[in-house]
């Protein structure tokens, strides 16, 4: 039985399955073809490179005739190991001891390629700089071996010798928790599960962190919450729990090598808001072109200081890396900088989200950024690529408030509020909307805005309506109310009285609702032109749609289906107000159903059911899916209302809401 030479192997080796499979993949296609397997694996120290390596190897020896050997192509000081002495280790490892070993390089390679020929085995070449240091170590006369480089940067001259690519990302959250959990060993029973969660999530996928946290915990998991604490109150509290700074090392050796535009970059990049970003943002970072900052941003990636994610076309940090890029530019840049730059950016990504803010709704807006785009004219964004817009950009523009306020530009702040309410509001991202908008009304209370506080204080109080916190959700109402009326606004105090008449409804008080709704009319009758014409139809059809849902929870289906009626009459023919056209449907499914008038009702679910499609607003669709199967229902149509329940079903059950097992048992109490 042949004995097994190889590197250590990391057990338990978690995730990298799909790398594992890709790695088996062109190691058996090369065989295939006659010619020796290469790959070369790339990222920053501590994202498992070795260890993958190592299992590479370990899961089938047998595959590489139980022979592995290691060639390391840097010195610890930092300087290439010379060809020769790279050779030597080669022949080392395939039996040739140092004696009988020539002088010269070429006699070296000569030997090296009689020996090789034919065998097989695996060769795993370490902390390689450039590929002319692996030119000569590929055994071309022995198809069946293999050859693992390891880099940290992405040296694509390597694909010139026939490599194929291999980037090593983070653990995905999955694996790094079942990995910190192993470390933990029977210490992780006793630490509550989200904070080895959190833990987890906090070490960025790097398993080096999550080993040396787990070492730092296993055998003491009293200390969990305070290594917790110490983790969120410092970004760069990682780094220095690792003795031996493997990380700090790699960032301080790639910073080191490369060019200063590149060192600039990876400083100032560190500023952009949110866990992700585009080149265009990344332009307005690095304050330059776009085609100049997207061969930086490839360089940046080569050097594995940035992620590239093909699928999205973005880019991020690693968490520790980004903390480490915002060490240098606050030691090398300083505070000034760090101010007009994180002004730009939160600037810029706040001028891009106004025009796509009014695609989605045609709602008034309080703030000179909107005040100057309704001055420009611009022509209209489409809703669908808005809604693409948001559904990348919006955890920047949140983390944009935070910026905003921490540089002291709170009139960035709360106005970046007003422009991602709508995004916010239609899609439910209910946590980030109430913290952004406590930071945002923080803003405008810092600037004394008032106006300000009554747009932002309304939008804080709707998300407290939709959680049925009915206290704080009246509460912010009431201010935006003052506000309104303290400053004369009309728009602010009509919103204000339309949004506490929709607390009441929501409290079963529909008397008190009702009063406020006419209390809104009023105001729209009072003050007449002060409120442009087309604020004031849409302001109507609005309140209409309310005293619609107040007379669905009386019962009323007639008063209802006529308040909802008239306003689909301004909604139909507003091609930017798609959600609040499907609910108006919704309301007539409704109002419909209850009267007893299936085929409209039917007519109507399907019809807001397409809207909600269309606007990518899923729990929404799913429930006007639910009703229009109860409408199939009524009306005898059995397979259509499964086919309804099923797609309801399945949206609910991707949303993890409890809705699900209402849809599941209506699908079972149909008969054959």
């Amino acid at each position: 039985m042949d004995v097994v030479r190889g590197p250590r192997r990391a057990v338990p080796f978690y995730n990298r399955v799909g790398v594992r499979r890709e790695m088996r993949k062109v190691l058996h296609a090369r065989r295939a073809e006659r010619r020796p397997c290469l790959l070369y694996v790339h990222g920053p120290d501590g994202v498992g490179r070795s260890t993958l390596a190592s299992e590479f190897f370990h899961e089938d020896p047998a595959a590489f005739g139980s022979l592995c050997i290691e060639v390391t192509a840097r010195q610890p000081n930092g300087r290439l190991v010379s060809q020769g002495e790279m050779l030597g280790q080669v022949l080392r490892g395939l039996g040739q001891g140092d004696s009988e070993q020539e002088a010269s390089d070429a006699a070296r390679i000569d030997a090296y390629r009689r020996l090789s020929a034919g065998k097989t085995f695996l060769l795993i070449v370490t902390d390689v700089a450039n590929a002319d240091q692996v030119r000569n170590l590929i055994p071309n006369a022995a198809p069946d071996a293999a050859v693992v480089v390891i880099t940290r940067a992405n040296l694509r001259d390597l694909l010139t010798l026939d490599f194929i690519d291999i980037a090593l990302k983070k653990l995905p959250q999955a694996e790094s928790r079942e990995l910190l959990a192993d470390c933990l060993k029977e210490s992780a029973e006793k630490v509550d599960a989200k904070t080895l969660h959190a833990l987890a999530d906090l070490c960025g996928g790097f398993p080096l962190h999550l080993r040396i946290l787990g070492s730092r915990i296993k055998g003491r998991p009293h200390a969990a919450p305070r290594y917790l604490a110490e983790l969120l109150a410092s970004d760069t509290a990682l780094l220095q729990m690792d003795p031996s700074q493997r990380t700090a090392r790699f960032l301080d050796f790639t910073y080191d090598v490369i060019p200063k535009p590149l060192k600039e970059a990876y400083r100032w990049l560190s500023l952009l808001p949110g866990p992700d970003f585009s080149a265009a943002a990344a332009a307005v970072a690095v304050n330059c072109g776009l085609g100049d900052v997207e061969g930086l941003l490839e360089a940046l990636d080569d050097a594995n200081l940035l992620i590239f994610d093909a699928r999205t076309q973005r880019y991020s940090f690693h968490d520790v890396i980004r903390a480490d890029a915002r060490a240098r530019v606050e030691k090398l840049d300083g505070p000034d900088f760090i101010f007009l730059t994180t002004a730009r950016i939160v600037s810029w990504y706040l001028d891009e989200a106004v025009p796509r803010d009014a695609a989605l709704s045609d709602r008034w807006r309080i703030g000179p950024v909107f005040a100057t785009f309704a001055a420009a004219g611009r022509p209209p964004i489409p809703r669908g690529e808005a809604n693409v817009w948001f559904a990348a950009e919006w955890p920047a523009l949140v983390a944009c408030v935070a910026a905003a306020q921490r540089v002291g530009r709170h009139d960035l702040g709360w106005q970046m509020c007003v422009a991602m309410f709508k995004y916010l509001h239609q899609n439910g991202h209910y946590d980030a909307w109430l913290d952004s908008h406590s930071q945002g009304l923080e803003c405008a209370q810092a600037v004394g805005h008032v106006e300000g506080i009554m747009q932002v204080s309304s939008q804080r109080g709707a998300a407290y309506l939709a959680l049925g916190h009915w206290h704080s959700a009246r509460e912010d109402f009431s201010v935006s109310l003052d506000g309104a009326i303290t400053s004369g606004n009309p728009l602010g105090e009509q919103s204000a009285q339309e949004w506490l008449g929709k607390t009441s409804a929501k409290e079963g008080k529909p008397d008190e609702a009702f009063l406020r709704y006419a209390a809104s009319i009023a105001v729209i009758d009072r003050v007449g032109d002060a409120i442009p014409a087309n604020q004031q139809v849409r302001m109507r059809a609005l309140l209409s749609l309310q005293y619609a849902r107040g007379w669905l929870d009386l019962g009323q289906w007639a008063a209802a289906i006529a308040h909802v009626t008239d306003a689909l009459v301004y909604f139909d023919d507003c091609t930017g107000e798609l959600e609040n056209r499907a609910k108006c449907l919704h309301v007539l499914g409704q109002a419909h159903l209850g009267a007893g008038t299936h085929v409209p009702a039917g007519s109507a679910f399907e019809q807001a059911a397409d809207l909600f499609a269309e606007d990518g607003l899923r729990r929404p669709l799913a429930h006007a899916l639910l009703w229009l199967g109860d409408t199939h229902v009524e009306l005898q149509h059995k397979a259509a209302a499964r086919g309804a329940y099923r797609r309801s079903l399945g949206l609910f059950v991707d949303l993890g809401d409890a809705m699900a097992d209402v849809v599941a048992s209506r699908i079972g109490g149909i008969t054959p």
